[in-house]
């Protein structure tokens, strides 16, 4: 098969993309069914060995030569720009069917001397006398040509789908890419907006507090910075944003922010910056006394890490992008599909994500 196929190669540019080695299996594959059958039903009929043998053989050589030629003039008639072979000229169809009939003239000929010979018995297409017997093998020709033709097609049209089908997914792959990237792009400008804003508020108030806090600001940094480009992090690195972030926090705040961790040491994932948006929404949208403090709970449960808060609206909120919450939840979608789970009682706000599996994208 592979010597046919370098033959085929002959008569085509390089950069065809008809399934031709798919179309010479299946071809070969159903030839030999054929030839299987033929061997069986001439033995069943009391033919000897050696004459169903010859006959089941010139059955695969039929079939198979008006495959590979067919395949041949495909690739020669195919117009120009064709990628499927579906559009091939009527010159195609017209020297197809020629050669087929030609091709079984010469089995015909070729019969008649194995009966001459006595290798083979005589068969039916031998008992047709005078001139009919052109029309026989016409139609016979026809017949059979026309059964490899819709075969062919059919695996062209197969094959035209999948690479579609293929193409269709590259591309949403690299569309939810793109898009992933765009979002993964405006995590770090948003929170430094945000950061930058409370730094100026710390300088003009307590200039001491601001200098602790772009101490840890710059510790934040660098450590997001490091982070690896999967668009992931693993529930460790998470943790250590989070925590780093609220001491942040601390330093601005005081007791009147409290926070916990409860999240089991694990290589899973997480979406890179989710926890910290949900974070800085938490303090942004609510009142932080030493009286009355946030309090910030964060905690595994199962499958999912939940991050709760107590409620108690401010009456102005700071100034922000506002992009943090929906940037997260976009993302979820496009890294695993999956959608954040947002509850608010009143008296208690809590989002919930899905903590993945390993870090492969579900695009």
């Amino acid at each position: 098969m592979r010597d046919l196929f370098f033959i085929l190669t002959i008569f085509a540019p390089m950069k065809t993309t008809l399934p031709t080695k798919n179309i010479l299996k299946v071809s070969c594959c159903i030839s030999l069914v054929i030839c299987v059958f033929s061997f069986s039903s001439a033995f069943m009929e009391g033919e000897a060995v050696q004459g169903a043998l010859y006959r089941s053989l010139i059955s695969f050589f039929l079939l198979m030569l008006i495959s590979i030629v067919n395949t041949c003039l495909l690739l020669i008639f195919r117009k120009e720009n064709d990628t499927t072979g579906r559009n091939c000229s009527v010159w195609f169809y017209i020297s197809s069917f020629l050669i087929s009939t030609l091709v079984m003239w010469t089995v015909y000929n070729l019969q008649n001397y194995l009966v001459q010979q006595g290798i083979s018995a005589k068969m039916i297409v031998v008992r047709v006398k005078g001139d009919i017997i052109y029309l026989y093998i016409l139609l016979q020709g026809l017949f059979i040509n026309s059964i490899l033709l819709l075969l062919q097609n059919f695996i062209i049209i197969q094959d035209a789908n999948n690479k579609a089908q293929l193409e269709n997914s590259r591309l949403s792959a690299a569309s939810s890419e793109a898009a992933y990237q765009l979002l993964q792009q405006q995590i770090q400008p948003h929170f430094l907006f945000n950061a930058l804003n409370i730094l100026k508020s710390l300088i003009k108030k307590s200039p001491e507090r601001a200098e602790d806090y772009l101490l840890r600001l710059s510790d934040f940094l660098r450590v997001s910075v490091s982070g690896n480009k999967r668009g992931l992090a693993t529930l460790n690195e998470e943790m250590k944003l989070g925590i780093d972030y609220l001491e942040m926090q601390k330093v601005r705040f005081g007791e009147a922010l409290q926070f916990s961790f409860e999240i089991t040491k694990s290589d899973r994932f997480l979406p890179v910056f989710s926890l910290q948006p949900l974070l800085e929404n938490a303090i942004k949208h609510n009142e932080l006394t030493d009286e009355d403090p946030l309090v910030i709970e964060i905690r595994q449960e199962g499958d999912f890490i939940i991050v709760l808060n107590n409620v108690k609206l401010r009456a102005v909120t700071e100034h922000s992008t506002g992009s943090g919450l929906a940037n997260l939840a976009e993302r979820y979608k496009l890294l695993s599909g999956d959608e954040i789970d947002i509850k608010d009682d009143g008296q208690f706000f809590s989002v919930r994500l899905k903590i993945l599996e390993n870090e492969d994208r579900n695009y």
